[in-house]
């Protein structure tokens, strides 16, 4: 049944790259300390630093870090309000509060504090690294960077060689500047001043009734340009020769306002290089240029600029301008290429655009009340404003959203490409819809009940377009729906037990052979579509003819191989006439390129032969047809996930792949791969299995629970910036889990040898999608090779010995691109003081007066009890260690009770248990290390670093895939870390484990409880374990239990172990309880077994009810 028909029409807007800036908003819902922003900067490291009335904020792309004043510190900021961020000649932020100037201190993460007693009003610096500040009431500032030494000069009505007032404006743009021998020029709210930097004395200028005299006493904006200094005042513009101090008025004669206004706000000089010299001005009636080579003054006719107050001109790195005109709001953009080439001639509907707040288009500004631009060193444009930060999007979605058919939000099953009609199809749960290219119109086909020329269900699956142009589409219970040629007729096939049926059961795929023979499988075996019958291969279990059976997808290669890929028996190459296997490929434990995956979801054979099989699990693989064996991509070699559920060629020869984390381009001869999620417009994480194709124009095209998304590889543009590189945080912990920050702040640390773990926090410094930047690391005299971090911008060592080492990193941007290595952190851990060498010429000494003195024999006794007591003092550490790697409060959420506990042995295991919220999601971990005291310690710390580190909403199997990679690159010997991971959402739970107990699901419907036991190797065994991922349905009442194996493996009196059969009985026996009572019981029925005998090994338990 046809549904609905529409026609939509494709519109080109000739100024769209500049008449829409996109933006992104960072607000206080991101972690901003407010959203009333005054200002924004960027250092030299590449730190973005925002000002706000509520403390100042630093920004590395992914979260703001929040500073605010203390009076009791020195060291911390003067004040909340900030009013201005300076950067300096050498990349160092100077902080503008209400009575202070703050210097922060990289490294030491402090701030120097250089008083001012009023507000800085505008700051500079000249060639001698002096940094001069203008103040509201307290005169002007000059601070020698190197020395810290501060002058202060202030009017004074008995020295007429002092300068002319103590007050500067806000409002001014630029009133302190440097002449070409470094003199000084310092406008006022009363006076223009020239500094003459050998006799110390300023020379003041003033109004008067003469003409060598200029225009106002308050000065609004200064300018240099070789010998002269341009001065703008409320009453006009001057021009003072800096060799004869001659003044030349031009307000009114040279320069002759068309509104008849010459207040000046602002002078901006032209882009150096241009085919025009010469300034901008901001007044109070337009924006005006001077062109220098001919000496005139224009206006800028624009409807959104002439007669206009211009408040305020902010230059990018191009030489254009984005304007701040109150009349106009928002913020008007003056792209100023035509105007250079052209010689002051503009298009005004192509070179101004108006930047405005819309409440429909969440990538508009924020707010049409702007306070500050600021254009960093990339270009990028930052905008403060009453609703935050808004920050430009330099670069397009990779992925578009494909809004024709109105597939929004909708399951996307499947999709195919009719080319010689120009079509696209694609099944959801609500039917098929088509999309016709040619025509620029939609079809929809849906179901009705009534009416057999419609689909047999509207839930729609497996979807074919057969040579002839029918469309096959599978309904997700049973039986196959035909459109015909002429896009109005439906034949619905359906296995009604007669000969010449379908195959029963839900259709897996369909497929068309060279020779016209359509294959349809379920579970329940294949049919063939041959002279419009079905011949059907029922799957057998006696003879094992599993090839016929859940098959996913038919391939047919150029050779005529014909190929099966199976959802839960692998691979096979088949006879295509009986079906019968020629060869089926699975694992080989001792041959590492056979085939490793019992499912395959896709297979793609490339326009040069190339096969390959995108699988469940264990990721990509390649066939190589000489050898009869295969290669394999994997999470390791850059895949964002090992289950690839769909695989289609680009017009370039790349390969596109569909996972269960986002979408790949891989070449496949370099193996180069290139990763894109939800983040770069994709509708989904976890795409559709099959649900991929190239279309006509070579648009590459995904489906998933939320629609269909489509890129145009030929318009991917890469981004050519790697990311700049800091360190952000050094933090040294000792063996009580005291953390102490440690300054690095001369790229270099010492520590002693009681820091149990050293923590480092570094980032790679790249605002555009930042959550996709990949980080290494190496530690000299410590690593073998470079450690890859993932996504994580922690690390941490434990048991550093005395020496010397050196820390680097390297990080790549969102696609992909490698910084170089950063500047080596030098690192020196020094022995304790009885391993030093003075230490030991000491004890030489003793020695020697032993050897001429009375020799006592030692008492055994003593030796003994010192043992003993260095024995337990290091127990009860280690038991102190583990207690406060604990989390303290289980959280409040998804309507979960958690109750958890440990009861540690006598020799302090390496128990562990965690909790990390998400969103709408909670991680459960419980581990248990290898070995005992503080060795199993330092396998923990590492380990709860490496979750909270772990980027939010990836799957449990990828977080245990990733720490596993962690702990094998830091290589601790034979310690291993056992660990079950478990996420709990809203109505289900996903498990994953690694060497761990079963973990016990009650499930309060029918009071039964389930043994969960997921088979996988301990973290640290081999650097590419993959681990399995189980996903569960939760109810209400349901209880999951997580244990260590200290419970059923407590060896009472008798050396008779509990088992796993008791506590599962216990569990059983009382599931219907609360969490803390479960929990209690179970720790009652160890002791009981116990019976006063110590545990030999930590018990753990933690219960998560469903309330």
């Amino acid at each position: 049944m046809v549904k609905s028909r529409n026609t939509f029409l494709f519109v080109i807007c000739a100024s769209f790259l500049w008449a829409d800036l996109s933006f992104k908003n960072l607000s206080v819902k991101d972690g901003l300390s407010e959203n009333y922003c005054n200002v924004v900067s960027r250092d030299g490291l590449g730190f973005v630093w925002i000002g706000t009335d509520e403390g100042l904020n630093r920004y590395d792309g992914y979260s703001p870090i929040i500073y605010r004043s203390n009076p009791f510190d020195s060291t911390a900021l003067s004040g909340n309000r900030i009013y201005n961020i300076f950067k300096d000649a050498s990349g160092e932020i100077w902080i503008a509060t209400d009575k202070s100037l703050d210097k922060y201190i990289y490294g030491n993460n402090e701030f120097r504090r250089h008083t001012t007693n009023s507000r800085p009003t505008f700051i500079t610096e000249d060639d001698n690294e002096i940094v001069w500040v203008g103040t509201i009431e307290d005169g002007l500032f000059e601070i020698d960077k190197k020395t810290g030494k501060t002058i202060n000069h202030r009017f004074s009505p008995l020295d007429p060689l002092s300068i002319s007032s103590n007050s500067f404006s806000p409002n001014q743009k630029t009133p302190i500047v440097f002449d070409k021998d470094n003199n000084v020029w310092v406008g006022t709210n009363n006076g223009l001043n020239f500094y003459n930097r050998k006799t110390k004395t300023f020379r003041r200028f003033f109004p008067r009734e003469d003409n060598n005299s200029i225009s106002s006493k308050k000065i609004n904006t200064l300018h240099i340009d070789g010998e002269y200094v341009w001065v703008g005042t409320a009453s006009g513009l001057d021009q003072i020769n800096t060799k004869t101090m001659e003044v030349q008025k031009l307000a009114g004669s040279k320069w002759l306002s068309i509104m008849g206004q010459h207040n000046v706000i602002q002078i901006v000089p032209f882009k150096k290089g241009t085919p025009m010299e010469g300034f901008w001005m901001a007044t109070t009636s337009g924006l005006v240029y001077f062109d220098k080579n001919m000496d005139t003054f224009q206006d800028i006719i624009h409807e959104k600029i002439f007669g206009r107050y211009v408040s305020n001109i902010f230059p990018d790195r191009e030489g254009n301008l984005a304007l701040l005109i109150p009349q106009s709001s928002g913020m008007v953009y003056f792209k100023t290429t035509n105007f250079y080439i052209m010689y002051g001639f503009i298009d005004a509907t192509s070179d101004i655009y108006h930047n405005v707040f819309k409440e429909e288009d969440e990538k508009t500004l924020s707010s049409n009340k702007i306070k500050h631009v600021y254009f960093d060193d990339e270009n990028i444009a930052w905008i403060s404003s009453e609703e935050g930060v808004d920050r430009q999007i330099i670069t397009k979605d990779v992925f578009l959203v494909e809004k024709n058919g109105n597939l929004q939000n909708k399951h996307i099953q499947n999709i195919d490409v009719y080319k010689s009609m120009n079509e696209i199809w694609f099944s959801h749960n609500e039917g098929v819809t088509a999309i016709n290219k040619k025509t620029n119109t939609t079809t929809t086909y849906t179901s009705d009940p009534t009416n057999v020329n419609s689909l047999l269900s509207k839930e729609s699956g497996a979807l074919r377009v057969l040579k002839n142009g029918e469309v096959w589409v599978a309904s997700v219970y049973s039986g196959v729906s035909v459109i015909g040629t002429d896009r109005k007729t439906i034949t619905r096939h359906t296995d009604k037990g007669a000969e010449g049926d379908i195959i029963g059961g839900k259709i897996n795929t369909i497929f068309q052979s060279s020779d016209g023979r359509v294959y349809v499988s379920s579970s329940k075996g294949t049919s063939v579509f041959e002279d419009k019958t079905f011949k059907k291969t029922l799957y057998n279990q006696t003879i094992k003819n599993s090839q016929v059976s859940d098959v996913n997808v038919f391939l047919e290669d150029k050779q005529g191989g014909f190929w099966v890929g199976t959802n839960t028996n692998g691979l096979f190459k088949i006879n295509k006439d009986d079906l019968s296997v020629l060869e089926q490929y699975k694992l080989d434990p001792g041959n590492p390129k056979s085939f490793a995956s019992s499912t395959v979801y896709d297979i793609l054979e490339t326009k040069e032969g190339a096969l390959l099989f995108g699988t469940g699990g264990e990721g990509l693989f390649m066939y190589n047809k000489n050898e009869n064996n295969f290669d394999r991509l994997t999470y390791k070699d850059g895949l964002p996930s090992n289950t690839v559920v769909s695989l289609v060629e680009d017009k370039q020869g790349d390969v596109w792949a569909g996972t269960r984390n986002g979408s790949s381009k891989i070449n496949i001869k370099s193996g180069q791969i290139q990763n894109y999620n939800v983040s770069d417009g994709l509708t989904d994480r976890a795409l559709s299995v099959g649900a991929s194709a190239s279309g006509n124009y070579g648009k590459i095209y995904f489906g998933g629970p939320g629609g269909v998304s489509y890129t145009d590889p030929l318009s991917i543009a890469i981004n050519q910036v790697p990311p700049k590189l800091s360190i952000v945080e050094v933090v040294s912990i000792d063996g009580l889990n005291d953390r102490s920050k440690v300054g690095f702040a001369t790229d270099s640390i010492k520590i002693y040898h009681n820091t149990q773990t050293l923590e480092i926090d570094f980032v790679g410094l790249s605002f555009i999608k930042s959550e996709k930047n990949q980080y290494k690391y190496f530690l000299e005299n410590y690593n073998n090779t470079w450690v890859d971090n993932g996504t994580n911008k922690k690390t941490s060592f434990q048991g550093l010995k005395p020496g010397e080492y050196k820390f680097s990193f390297m990080a790549s941007n969102n696609d992909g691109l490698w910084s170089k290595a950063s500047k080596p952190l030098h690192i020196k851990v020094y022995p304790p003081v009885w391993k030093t060498w003075w230490a030991y010429s000491s004890y030489a000494g003793v020695l020697l007066l032993a050897v001429f003195g009375s020799v006592r024999r030692y008492d055994s006794v003593q030796v003994k009890k010192i043992e003993q007591d260095r024995r337990e003092t290091e127990l009860e550490e280690a038991r102190e260690f583990q207690m406060k790697m604990l989390p303290k409060e289980p959280p409040k959420m998804l309507g979960l009770e958690i109750a958890a506990g440990i009861k540690t042995a006598t020799e302090v295991g390496g128990d562990y248990y965690d909790w990390f919220p998400q969103n709408n999601s909670l991680y459960v971990a419980v581990g248990d290390a290898t070995g005992h005291g503080m060795t199993a310690g330092m396998m923990v710390s590492i380990t709860k670093a490496g979750l909270m580190g772990t980027p939010p909403h990836i799957p449990p199997n990828e977080v245990t895939y990733g720490l596993n990679r962690t702990i094998k690159s830091i290589d601790l010997g034979k310690n291993k870390m056992a660990i079950s991971i478990a996420r709990f959402w809203e109505d289900r739970v996903e498990f994953t484990s690694a060497a761990m107990p079963p973990i016990y699901h009650y499930k309060s419907e029918t009071n039964d409880v389930d043994e969960i036991l997921l088979e996988g190797l301990p973290l640290g065994s081999f650097k590419g374990e993959t681990y399995s991922l189980l996903s569960v349905e939760t109810k209400p009442g349901d209880a999951y239990v997580f244990i260590s194996d200290g419970l059923p493996e407590a060896t009472n009196i008798s050396e008779k172990m509990l088992g796993y059969k008791a506590v599962l009985e216990c569990i059983k026996n009382n599931g219907k309880n609360s969490a803390e009572e479960i929990k209690q019981t179970l720790f009652d029925l160890g002791n009981a077994w116990l019976d006063g005998v110590p545990n030999q090994d930590d018990i753990t338990i933690v219960v998560v009810k469903k309330n």
